[in-house]
């Protein structure tokens, strides 16, 4: 994934969670923040953030805040619409790297199952039908990345979705996007988030594969990497 008009700017405040304010040579700007997680680990006066310049008359704003340099160190992209946008991509180009993922004949986002949509739908050479459910990743903490960064009924309904999938005799993937290259480890933050810690081992237990993949991650360009371990009982807290 490849932003067109990248700027380097420095964060002052978060007023709510859609907008920011920051530093852009010597003006003030608002920007659209293109995560509605609380990102307080990453949001921090004085760190320096990439803008992805977006100017037209129907916008509020001029630009959206897409990515962090946490501790001066590591790009961490927050943009959460990529994740699907660089499964949709790695498919098309061949190159979606998931555990006994068979040819499909089909794929396309967005596709209704029962009550619920999910991210993407396929269908193999034989007929039978994939899904695959995206979640995006920005939570880390010493090399260990979790989901979510805020509670969420939405993903234990999916969860459960894929889990009824594979019984009625489907193949499914719950993929999680890390969208940064350091992290070590992923799992689920399961003080915050219980019911999607059960439901994701029920899933494991019925078959569906629960994978993570980081990306590599510059202000401008974001690109699916390398498997990270999934371990659901790993332990993680956030930062103070």
């Amino acid at each position: 994934m490849q932003y067109e008009d990248v700027k380097l700017a420095t964060f002052i405040d978060r007023p709510n969670r859609f907008i920011a304010h920051c530093k852009l040579a010597d003006e003030i700007v608002t920007v659209h923040v293109k995560n509605t997680g609380r990102g307080k680990e990453l949001l921090i006066p004085e760190t320096q953030v990439a803008l992805n310049y977006q100017p037209k008359k129907t916008r509020k704003t001029q630009y959206d805040l897409i990515a962090v340099k946490k501790q001066g160190q590591h790009w961490i992209n927050i943009d959460s619409q990529l994740p699907n946008q660089l499964v949709k991509e790695a498919q098309l180009a061949g190159k979606l790297n998931l555990p006994d993922l068979p040819v499909l004949s089909h794929f396309k986002p967005e596709t209704v199952y029962h009550d619920s949509r999910i991210d993407f739908w396929g269908q193999t050479n034989s007929g039978q039908d994939l899904w695959i459910e995206v979640k995006g990743v920005t939570l880390e903490n010493h090399g260990v990345a979790a989901f979510p960064d805020a509670p969420t009924v939405r993903a234990v309904k999916h969860v459960h979705e894929l889990t009824r999938a594979v019984q009625e005799g489907a193949i499914a993937y719950l993929l999680f996007v890390v969208q940064l290259d350091y992290a070590h480890l992923m799992t689920i933050y399961r003080q915050r988030a219980p019911k999607l810690t059960a439901a994701i081992e029920a899933a494991q237990q019925a078959g569906v594969h629960v994978v993570a993949l980081d990306c590599n991650v510059a202000p401008d360009t974001v690109t699916l990497r390398r498997a990270v371990p999934f371990d659901l009982n790993a332990h993680f807290e956030e930062a103070d």
